[in-house]
This record gives structure tokens, C-alpha cells and sequence, in this order.
């Protein structure tokens, strides 16, 4: 790695730093930036990471060898089976020993064994700034006193362990995890004439806001979600328990592996999501899956991302203070990237009247997208046709008993003649009685909404009346707190949705 290449790289991360700390400048720098130009410094910066880990990371330069390798398109990904578990953990930091300061965060476990993830103060610098100008961008929190109430999961996850830690420093937060009781008190005694954001993971905040202990409609309360999927109904259901149309839910995306805060909701981007809800052939156009994925923006100055022929994609971290680098990282999440000015054409073909109208009205950041339409195996398969956890939850969530279920499973049944069939495994909430009602109408709704929802599932089904038995939900109740499927996850961070 040469001199030049080095400086440039330093001049460029000290614009970057004095410019993110100005959120002004900031914005109005990123409303007017070239997609290009961005596009063209992520990739330089991804290709000085790259170098400047085979120089200083022995682990990473074993998992390189001997490969001549002249352009980042063809560095090789990595993953936890391929590098993160082949390799000692002081062997993939660099100098190939664990930083003097910093922390120690972990994966929830939530596909197997929990896994450390390293981390120095220094690469805190950066992720501070940047998740500062995410805040104040999507909760216009700038001009806000908010009250954050974290209901992540308490412990040494990346979640919950640095939104805390980051967001004191731009509003007053309270950790009360995912306490029901902690929260709904905090806000009986603080009162209603704050504003308030409430951060959790989607199946924590529909069971927070299904509580009638407290009057939400008496409140003002934004918020915050992430960790997995959810759906446009979803978001629906939650502002009508506010009792608020105007409520901000926004979704962030990251993990531990990798950063948090990587990708973030905008208002440009759930307009793209929304357009795309309603539009099937714009929706396969843009992400190429049948189901409605969740539509983030991303700075690529911060986050090199570059899709793989598998249908996830890769992402490199662009900060060469970050104690364990991560070079084109898979995290197996289906989905992938789409250019600022590729996003634009594309829509402008089906809905070019309510594009020109919305950035009419609108200022929009010019980062390019990412989308994330779950785990790439977080699916199940029926009669060839893949069905997605995120449909039947919106189909629950619009239901008459949207309120009386805790949680739900997925599993594709083969009994002893080889004959498939769907099953949902539907937990209800604690004190609530089944009723063979209750099963009929959610599998109505069910197979409604995978019928308007599942371009690949609705084909199917008309087209194959023979097999159409095995395609119908079989819906299978439980009281709560009864069944080993939902036990056995007690516990963990996540919802697991696909019963094996």
C-alpha cells in the first residue's frame, strides 16, 4: 500500500469527520452528493481496507494466501464458518492482539453459539458521529427533548449494550430492557407531557402496546425497532394502538458482527417501500423477491456493500480504526444493494407521477439503498413455493386476534405417507382460551394475504388444484406457555420463526 494512498485515505476520513460533526452540513451535503462519487470513495476506501488488513491481520492474511487479487470485486467473503470460527480471536484483530481499550459485545445466538466480537474505543469515534446524524435525521430529534426508554435486552449484546451508550450522549436515556412493567411505569411517573422514544425488538413493542395498563393514546411516543423483519400492517397495528397516524417506527439495520446502525429507514426509502407494497412488478423489479422487504438507505462512505449471485450480499467496514476488520462479511441475510440513480429509474418506469411528486415535496439524502428481506434461510418451502414468516405475521397482525397472540412458528409437516402440508404453531397470550373460531378465521387470513402477497404462492395455488390441500394453512393453537416449540426459546434475544 502506497504513501499517496494512504494520505489520500486520511484526507478523506478527516472530512468526514469534521463534516459529521456538523448535522446541518451533513445533511444538506448528502441532499446534494453525487451517487457516483460516493460510490467511487467506497470503493477506494474498501480496497485500502483490504490491503491494510493483509498488512497488519495475520488471520485475514492466511485466509487470503497466495490469491492474486488486483481489485476489491475479487477479494473473497467471508463469514462465520469460513473465517470467523477458523480463526483465533486475537488472530483476526490487528497487530494479532486484542486492543488495550474497548469492549467485548456478542452475538445473541440466535443461529447457534453465542460469538465475542472485538471492539476498540477508537472505531467509537466514527460510529458515533454517524449514528447522531441518523437520529436527528429520521426523529428530527435536533429539535425534540426526548425521553428514551431502551427496551433491548440487557447484557453484553451489540444492541442494547451501545445504543445506550450512544444515545446519552444526544438525549436522556432510561435502560429499563425489556421490562414491561419497567417501561409502562417509568411512564406513569414521568407523565404525558413528554415526547418519548421506545426502542425494542418488533415482537417486544406489539406485546408492550397490547397492554392495557397503560392509555398509549394519552402519550407521545415515537419508535425505534430492529434485530429482525417486519411489515408495513405491522407498523399500521402499532400506530393504531398509539393513537397516533403521525408516530415515527423507524427500523435500523446492523448486527453484531458487523456494526450497528448500518442501514437506516427514511422517509425516502418507506416511500420506495410503500410504492413497491402496492406495486407487484415494481416490487420483483427492485428486489427480485415476491415478498416486501424492509428498505433501508446507507452511507457508503462508512459501509462498502456489494451483492453476490447467491441473493445476499457482502459488506465491508470503511473505518481502519476498527479493532477486528471485516471484509466483504457475509451475514447470509437475503437481500442486496441498489444505486441511488438505478433506484430512481426503475421506479420511474412504474410510478414516475408519484415519484416526481414525492421528491417535489421532499429533500431526500442521495445514499444508495439496501434492502433485507430476512435470513436466507428463514423460509420454509411448500410444494416448491418459498413462504416467508413476514407474511404470515402481517396476516396475524391484521387479524380480529391480532391482540390475543404472543408468537408464532412456521413448519413444513411430512407425515408417514410423505404428504406435505403447512403448519403454523400460533402461541397465545397469557389468559387467553382457544377457540376453534380463533383457528379458522387466522387461517383464512393467512392464506389471504399469501394470496395477495406471494406472487409465487398465488401462481401455484390456482394453477394446481390437486396439491392445493397442502398449500392451506393448518393453523395449531396453544396456550401459553404450554408448547416445547415456544419453551425452548424462552430466553433468547430473537424470535425464531421457522420450526425444524
Amino acid at each position: 500500500m502506497g504513501v499517496i494512498e494512504k494520505s489520500i485515505f486520511k484526507a478523506v476520513k478527516t472530512g468526514e469527520q469534521l463534516l459529521l460533526s456538523n448535522y446541518t452540513l451533513t445533511k444538506k451535503a448528502l441532499e446534494s452528493a453525487s451517487p457516483a462519487l460516493l460510490r467511487k470513495i467506497s470503493t477506494f476506501k474498501a480496497w485500502h481496507i483490504y490491503q491494510k488488513s493483509l498488512e497488519t491481520v495475520p488471520a485475514y492474511k492466511k485466509f487470503i494466501g497466495n490469491k492474486k487479487i488486483t481489485s476489491i470485486e475479487q477479494v473473497p467473503e467471508t463469514d462465520k464458518e469460513n473465517y470467523v470460527k477458523k480463526y483465533s480471536y486475537e488472530e483476526r484483530c490487528q497487530g494479532g492482539e486484542f486492543p488495550v481499550v474497548g469492549d467485548i459485545e456478542e452475538s445473541s445466538g440466535s443461529s447457534g453459539q453465542p460469538t465475542n466480537w472485538i471492539c476498540s474505543l477508537s472505531e467509537e469515534d466514527m460510529l458515533f458521529k454517524v449514528a447522531k446524524f441518523e437520529f436527528y435525521y429520521v426523529y428530527s430529534a435536533y429539535k425534540k427533548k426526548y425521553i428514551v426508554l431502551s427496551g433491548w435486552s440487557s447484557g453484553p449484546w451489540a444492541t442494547g449494550l451501545k445504543f445506550c451508550e450512544i444515545i446519552e450522549h444526544y438525549t436522556l436515556v432510561k435502560n429499563t430492557t425489556a421490562d414491561i412493567e419497567n417501561i409502562i411505569r417509568t411512564l406513569k411517573q414521568l407523565g404525558p407531557t413528554h415526547e418519548y422514544l421506545i426502542a425494542g425488538y418488533p415482537p417486544f413493542l406489539k406485546t408492550l402496546l397490547d397492554s392495557d395498563a397503560i392509555n398509549w393514546k394519552k402519550y407521545k411516543i415515537d419508535l425505534l425497532t430492529g434485530g429482525e423483519s417486519n411489515t408495513l400492517e405491522w407498523k399500521e397495528y402499532l400506530r393504531k394502538r398509539l393513537g397516533r397516524r403521525e408516530a415515527r417506527i423507524i427500523s435500523s439495520y446492523g448486527a453484531s458482527d458487523i456494526d450497528i446502525g448500518i442501514g437506516f429507514e427514511t422517509p425516502l426509502s418507506e416511500f420506495v417501500r410503500g410504492l413497491a407494497n402496492q406495486n407487484p412488478k415494481l416490487n420483483e423489479e427492485l428486489f427480485g423477491v415476491s415478498m416486501n422487504p424492509i428498505v433501508f438507505q446507507y452511507n457508503p462512505t462508512m459501509h462498502y456493500i456489494e451483492n453476490t449471485k447467491k441473493g445476499d450480499f457482502t459488506i465491508t467496514l470503511l473505518d481502519e480504526d476498527v479493532a477486528s476488520p471485516k471484509i466483504k462479511y457475509n451475514l447470509h441475510d437475503r437481500g442486496g444493494s441498489i444505486q441511488f440513480d438505478d433506484a430512481q429509474k426503475i421506479i420511474a418506469t412504474y410510478e414516475k407521477k408519484k415519484l416526481e411528486s414525492f421528491l417535489k415535496e421532499n429533500k431526500t439524502l442521495k445514499l444508495p439503498f439496501l434492502f433485507v428481506a430476512g435470513r436466507v434461510d428463514g423460509t420454509i418451502s411448500i410444494g416448491g413455493n418459498n413462504i416467508y414468516p413476514q407474511q404470515v405475521g402481517s396476516a396475524i397482525q391484521t387479524s380480529p386476534y391480532a391482540t390475543k397472540i404472543n408468537r408464532f412458528m412456521l413448519a413444513s409437516h411430512v407425515d408417514e405417507k410423505q404428504n406435505v402440508s403447512f403448519h403454523v404453531y400460533v402461541e397465545l397470550q397469557k389468559g387467553v382460551t382457544k377457540d376453534l373460531k380463533m383457528k379458522e378465521v387466522l387461517e383464512k387470513c393467512i392464506l389471504e394475504t399469501l394470496l395477495d402477497k406471494n406472487l409465487e404462492y398465488k401462481e401455484y395455488y390456482h394453477n394446481h388444484h390437486s396439491n392445493q390441500k397442502c398449500l392451506k394453512p393448518q393453523v395449531y393453537l396453544s396456550l401459553f406457555d404450554t408448547d416445547k416449540r415456544f419453551k425452548e426459546q424462552d430466553g433468547k434475544i430473537k424470535n425464531q420463526y421457522i420450526s425444524r
